[in-house]
């Protein structure tokens, strides 16, 4: 018995050691193959910007043949939200053998900024577990760019200096692009301003080039200052604005903040009956050309507003003024300083002391909160009636028929002058072969001449119609049109649009207004009137043609 114990306990220990070797042998080459397998992890670029995106590869592999390949596992990252893009095999070829490695594409879209270490990323290969790490990732805001190269830092900045305005109350916005290096790009860096909708924009500013300390660093400062006006009460959203570095391989993009704006509307309590909506602080002024004056003769009201709100929201008040007939106001001036000028063509209908009385102009000013009304002072009137012993209020003499014989007599001297207009044109035609523009000044003096040779008592209506006649014909002639009659404002428009300067403009401006006024005077002009008003004309026409 103890010899077959003995045998029995020889064969049992034999067999254990048959079975550990067919076990050591089966394992073998799962050992061997395992030390060959390589797992990576690689996020690119590690330095991103808050508003960028990453991506992750996951890569298994080895020097032999690889198969039944499990997908990589990981757990949540806390920080970014990973969404898979794609996975591929690459097959090789490896002792005869097709081997397969596999790998899978993650996008990182970061949740949060600073610089995080991502967590292990386990593979798993016939039952053994690998392991590889991304390593960790830096996320800058969306408005700051660290140049890794240079170390410069580069940041953008919008801010209001209101973030609660009255409606159409200016807002100043400034941009601001901060950076302590200059980056080496071909291009310099692209600003984007947002549309500002809901806005008026009343101008865009030169950029101001200054430095700054910041966080004990030094900036250089590029800013963009612009002045905006609330359209309409609410909330309103300025989107951000963009700063493009045009880097090597691929541009950043910097941003910045969006600006919420909640928009008050303006208040009902003592809201003056004649407020046409303007906000800010006003001062208003008004002179005129002159102070003594006949009866339906026509002076200038100039209305000059000086303030710091919206010019291009402001309403000239419109004028009823007893005694007076006033015609609708023309903007003639208006500037970044914020000074307008109105004028108001005035036409006196009786004689005796009168008075263009005070003129007000209503405004909310946002600094005190409250309505506010500036005025002028009044202007005394002289007005001499048209005949010495004639009175005005008692004379019942029928008008219209002195109108009806002006007018009649305004026609036959037009078309008279019309006549020697075109005589001495043809005249200059057969003289001068080149048609130049000299020549065609020539004809334009010969027919001031002409009229300068009219009778004193001639009819002002036709010697009125007659230079406004030439001013006109000479600015068709300047753009290549056929003659018209023109608007001021189309005067204004072409004397622009070839570049005359703005005090020829003007000039013209008022020569036009002063013979529509004498077209009308039941008095014919006197000689001196005449000759100044043809000096003047000369000199404008010789201004336009020289431009």
């Amino acid at each position: 018995m103890i010899k077959i114990g003995n045998f029995h306990f020889k064969l049992s220990t034999s067999l254990l050691g048959f079975i550990t070797l067919c076990i050591f042998l089966i394992l073998s080459p799962t050992v061997i193959e395992s030390k060959d397998i390589e797992v990576t992890a690689v996020v690119s670029p590690r330095h991103i910007q808050y508003n960028e995106k990453a991506t992750m590869e996951l890569t298994i592999s080895g020097k032999t043949q690889i198969k039944h390949i499990g997908a990589p596992q990981f757990n949540f990252f806390p920080n970014f939200l990973t969404a898979p893009l794609e996975s591929k095999t690459i097959p090789r070829l490896i002792d005869d053998k097709v081997a397969v490695s596999m790998v899978w594409i993650y996008e990182l879209i970061p949740q949060k900024i600073g610089e995080m270490v991502l967590p292990d990323i386990s593979f798993s290969y016939q039952g053994i577990p690998y392991f590889a790490n991304p390593g960790k990732i830096i996320v800058g805001a969306a408005d700051t760019y660290q140049n890794i190269p240079t170390g410069g830092l580069h940041k953008v900045v919008a801010k209001v200096d209101k973030h609660q305005p009255y409606h159409n109350e200016k807002i100043e916005y400034r941009f601001r692009y901060l950076y302590t290096t200059v980056l080496p790009t071909p291009k310099p860096p692209t600003p984007i301003l947002p549309n500002f909708s809901g806005f008026v924009v009343e101008r865009f500013l030169n950029q101001n080039n200054t430095t700054t300390i910041l966080d004990g660093k030094k900036y250089h400062v590029k800013e963009t200052v612009v002045h905006l006006y609330p359209k309409k009460s609410g909330q309103i959203l300025i989107q951000p604005a963009e700063l493009i570095l045009h880097l090597a391989g691929k541009p950043k993009t910097l941003k910045t903040r969006p600006i919420p704006i909640t928009v008050q509307p303006l208040p009902e309590l003592g809201r003056p009956i004649n407020f046409s909506g303007a906000v800010g602080e006003y001062k208003i002024t008004a002179h005129v050309d002159r102070k003594r004056l006949k009866v339906r003769d026509g002076l200038t009201l100039s209305l000059q507003i000086n303030g710091t709100g919206n010019n291009n929201n402001l309403i000239p008040p419109n004028l009823s003024i007893k005694n007076f007939r006033v015609d609708s106001p023309k903007l003639v001036h208006e500037d970044i300083e914020s000074n307008t000028l109105f004028s108001y063509v005035v036409i006196p209908l009786k004689s005796g002391i009168l008075q263009i009385p005070a003129i007000e102009l209503s405004f909310y000013n946002p600094t005190i909160r409250s309505y506010q009304t500036t005025k002028t002072n009044p202007i005394p009137i002289t007005v001499i009636p048209t005949t010495p012993t004639a009175d005005d209020d008692d004379s019942n003499f029928p008008y219209w028929i002195l109108w009806l014989v002006l007018l009649l007599l305004a026609i036959v001297l037009v078309f008279i002058g019309f006549l020697l207009y075109r005589s001495k044109w043809q005249s200059n035609s057969v003289t001068s072969s080149s048609g130049d523009l000299s020549n065609s000044n020539v004809a334009e003096h010969v027919t001031i001449d002409a009229l300068d040779n009219v009778a004193i008592d001639t009819d002002s209506a036709s010697f009125g119609a007659g230079l406004i006649r030439i001013l006109h014909q000479n600015l068709c002639k300047k753009i290549d049109e056929p003659y018209r009659q023109l608007t001021n404002a189309e005067v204004q428009e072409i004397c622009h649009q070839v570049g005359v300067p703005i005090t020829i403009v003007q000039e013209t401006t008022d020569i036009i207004t002063k013979c529509e006024h004498h077209r009308f005077a039941p008095i014919p002009l006197s000689v001196e009137e005449r000759e100044t008003l043809i000096s003047r004309t000369k000199v404008v026409i010789q201004h336009i043609e020289s431009t």
